[in-house]
């Protein structure tokens, strides 16, 4: 199998979704045709890496004239088969998915004929929700089999996740946490279909310049990268600096990210006197972000991820690979699926949503570098072991029957 079908949301092009590509260019490394299907292409490429994946893009609006010329298409050849499919998305789900469903349905026969066209062996859609509705209505007009990636607020939203585990090859799971969840939502008999294969990162040469560092006279670097959604927890790492600076820790926080929370950051930032040591720096190209991973300039990277109230959890962050591939020194809460990559052996975990204990922690890796320079030669073996890119897209490519 060498024709892959690939379906994003916006990747390669705007600012989301730099894991997938790395993920997409491995695949083009290992030999696979590839062509891309972002289902809201918006804007530039913004990732540097992402500008190699420009000849492999089909770039066409949700409901651009392309898009309703292959729905014609479609209703021309297979009226019948189009009308079940349509039937079938509107009357099964919740109300608010069956609207997304028919919003994209239009693309999936865009999709559908790109698949026929371009002799297409397999579709692969990274998310369990429109994207994998997509791959779900392509693969039953054409017949090419298809699987999806599913992370953890997509499972959470349920989107004719049994349906889709039924009519798919096989579903990807990113954490173990996920596995469990996507388990109890494909049903009876259907555990087969369910794997675990989680998302990976380039592994880099050693890192010349050891994170960690004694801060004796210096100003200690904190970062934390995501974006600025409720789920992150920047605002406990916020209130957590502040008790930070009341102990009187010379440091320097810089918040790498953009997103809703931006404002209501930049406020307690204001309100808390802390605008000359927290840095809210903006999203940043993915491999400005490694740059500074790896710069030795950073002493630790933090990921205060909660549970929101309406049960949104992380998957297992990308960038807590990057950073301990590169001996950064990490602490990170106990939510979702990050104990899967961050324990006692590898770093450091922390309740959610508690700035006291944060900040505590953060202190006792400041003032103990040693300590935690202990811990990174364990945390590095793990990320070559377990979240390994070009190993982990050879196990998807196995899925796939590559």
């Amino acid at each position: 199998m060498k024709r892959l079908l690939y379906i994003t949301v916006t990747a390669p092009l705007g600012r989301a979704e730099p894991f997938i590509i790395q993920e997409m260019n491995c695949l083009v490394r290992r030999g696979m045709e590839l062509t891309i299907v972002p289902l809201r292409p918006a804007g530039q490429v913004f990732h540097r890496d992402g500008a190699a994946l420009l000849p492999f893009v089909l770039v066409a609006g949700l409901w651009s004239v392309r898009v309703w010329l292959a729905a014609l298409h479609w209703l021309i050849k297979a009226p019948r088969r189009v009308t079940v499919l349509l039937l079938m998305l509107l009357r099964r789900g919740s109300l608010k998915n069956r609207l997304r469903n028919l919003l994209v349905f239009p693309k999936a026969l865009l999709i559908a004929e790109q698949v026929c066209l371009l002799k297409v062996e397999h579709i692969h859609a990274h998310w369990a929700s429109t994207p994998s509705t997509c791959a779900m209505v392509a693969s039953c007009l054409t017949g090419v089999g298809w699987s999806f990636t599913a992370h953890r607020w997509d499972i959470q939203n349920n989107n004719l996740l049994a349906e889709k585990t039924v009519d798919c090859r096989f579903v990807r799971a990113i954490s173990s946490r996920g596995h469990r969840q996507l388990l109890r939502a494909a049903g009876p008999g259907r555990a087969g279909k369910v794997v675990l294969v989680p998302m990976g990162v380039e592994v880099p040469p050693m890192a010349t310049a050891p994170a960690g560092q004694d801060r004796t006279g210096k100003t200690a670097m904190i970062a934390a990268v995501g974006s600025l959604t409720p789920v992150k927890g920047h605002r406990h790492l916020v209130r957590a600096c502040a008790l930070l600076a009341r102990h009187g820790v010379d440091f320097r926080c810089l918040i790498i990210g953009e997103g809703p929370e931006r404002k209501a950051l930049s406020g307690m930032i204001e309100e808390l006197g802390l605008w000359d040591r927290v840095i809210l720096t903006g999203a940043l190209p993915h491999q400005r972000v490694l740059k500074i991973l790896g710069s030795g300039a950073i002493n630790l990277l933090v990921h205060p991820s909660v549970e929101t109230p309406d049960g949104e959890h992380e998957g297992v962050p990308v960038v807590l690979m990057e950073a301990m591939a590169r001996r950064v020194p990490v602490i990170a809460a106990r939510s979702g699926g990050i104990p899967d990559i961050v324990n006692e052996m590898t770093g450091v975990l922390v309740p959610p949503g508690d700035p006291s204990d944060l900040a505590r922690s953060v202190k006792e890796v400041l003032d103990d570098p040693q300590a935690a320079r202990v811990k990174l030669p364990a945390a590095r073996r793990l990320v070559e072991e377990r979240f390994n890119l070009e190993k982990n897209v050879c196990l998807l490519l196995h899925q796939m029957g590559a």
